[in-house]
């Protein structure tokens, strides 16, 4: 199934999507399939690269973005920093102004620095309000990793959250705890709340992405929680 079917999105979806291990690729599926016919705004509640493909409208500045009039496809806005080159986070207010002109918005809720885990800083992940839907996004691909720095987007919280040593190996447990232990990838939220668990590309793969599932839901408890595992690259999804 779509992705997005699997997520309950549809038009008036505003979706924010936190984590590791294929963000953006997970937010390009769903704007490539929210895309047919419907006007999808892609924008940072942090900071982006900004879209940059073919027939992607991009928009840079806050009065080009307050201005806008969105058009069927993809649109990306935010505020650029020519320095480092990344789209930045418009102002709270004007993002809840220019959402409801768009059919879909869906807005990446803290960076990675492309790495495949994380601990959350105090004021991560940035979760708007009118958002219908949060979606964290976990890889089983950090499963056997060493849990340092190279692997780590702010390893002292990654290890407080997860209860692991410094040096030690990334199990599926310490995964589950990094999604949703109260301080982890889903600690604020909005909407409906999901599991999106990337880059499941093989019978390794199938069987962490079991595991994991299993694991989260167990430290997740009883609140409401959809669970979906796939590659973001094969774009290939099932409910678990």
């Amino acid at each position: 199934m779509r992705l997005s079917e699997l997520l309950g999105m549809g038009r008036g979806s505003r979706v924010a999507v936190s984590g590791c291990g294929g963000k953006t690729s997970v937010v390009n599926v769903l704007a490539d399939e929210a895309g047919e016919g419907l006007s999808v705004l892609v924008t940072p509640t942090t900071k982006i690269y900004p879209v940059l493909d073919a027939g992607v409208d991009l928009v840079t500045t806050r009065e080009g973005c307050l201005a806008h009039v969105p058009l069927p496809g993809i649109q990306c806005l935010g505020l650029l920093n020519d320095e480092t080159g990344k789209l930045e986070a418009l102002a709270p207010e004007d993002l809840a102004a220019i959402a409801p002109r768009y059919d879909i918005v869906l807005m990446e809720a803290d960076g990675s620095r492309k790495l495949p885990c994380k601990g959350w800083a105090e004021n991560e992940p940035v979760i708007p309000g009118f958002a219908t839907h949060t979606l964290g996004v976990v890889s089983v691909n950090a499963v056997g990793l060493v849990a340092a720095a190279e692997n780590v987007l702010r390893l002292d919280e990654f290890l407080k959250l997860t209860g692991l040593y410094r040096g030690e190996t990334v199990t599926a447990g310490a995964l589950a705890a990094m999604v949703a232990s109260p301080n982890g990838m889903l600690r604020r939220r909005a909407g409906d709340v999901a599991v999106a668990i990337n880059q499941v590309e093989d019978e390794r793969g199938r069987e962490i992405s079991l595991e994991l599932a299993t694991l989260i839901r167990g430290i997740w408890g009883n609140s409401p929680l959809r669970i979906v595992s796939g590659s973001a690259r094969e774009n290939r999804w099932a409910e678990l």
